[in-house]
């Protein structure tokens, strides 16, 4: 969100600013300052530190130690991460094929060459060992 006057009044600044008037009166109400005995009554002021101590901040303290008690269980072995999957080698002729020239029968072979290559590191694929049948 930026303050420039060239901006105010656009739709996107309309869209914040009214974001940031529901936002408050949550703030408000949350804070019981709806309350007519709650001392700040009818005000506004402090409710951004308020929720930024009391409740944002303890949520983000929260979020700290559950990511770092992952890390250290995925550390340990307690908890076992799948590994990334691997492109698919269909995809991959698909890609180059769509960057061959439609009368280019050279480029096209090229492909299909390369969809027989098993990939580095991996077993042979279904595709890959039905192509090269």
């Amino acid at each position: 969100m930026t303050n420039r006057a060239d901006q105010i009044g656009t739709r996107e600044w309309l869209e914040e600013n009214n974001r940031r008037v529901i936002f408050q009166n949550h703030m408000y109400k949350c804070a019981g300052r709806d309350n007519p005995d709650h001392p700040m009554h009818g005000l506004f002021t402090g409710l951004w530190h308020d929720f930024c101590i009391n409740e944002a901040g303890k949520a983000q303290r929260d979020g700290w130690f559950e990511r770092l008690e992952f890390l250290q269980k995925v550390e340990s072995g307690e908890i076992k991460l799948e590994p990334a999957p691997t492109a698919d080698p269909v995809d991959d002729y698909l890609n180059c094929s769509a960057e061959c020239d439609i009368n280019d029968q050279e480029c096209e072979d090229a492909c299909v060459e390369e969809l027989k290559q098993p990939s580095i590191g991996q077993a042979d694929s279904p595709h890959q060992a039905a192509i090269a049948k």
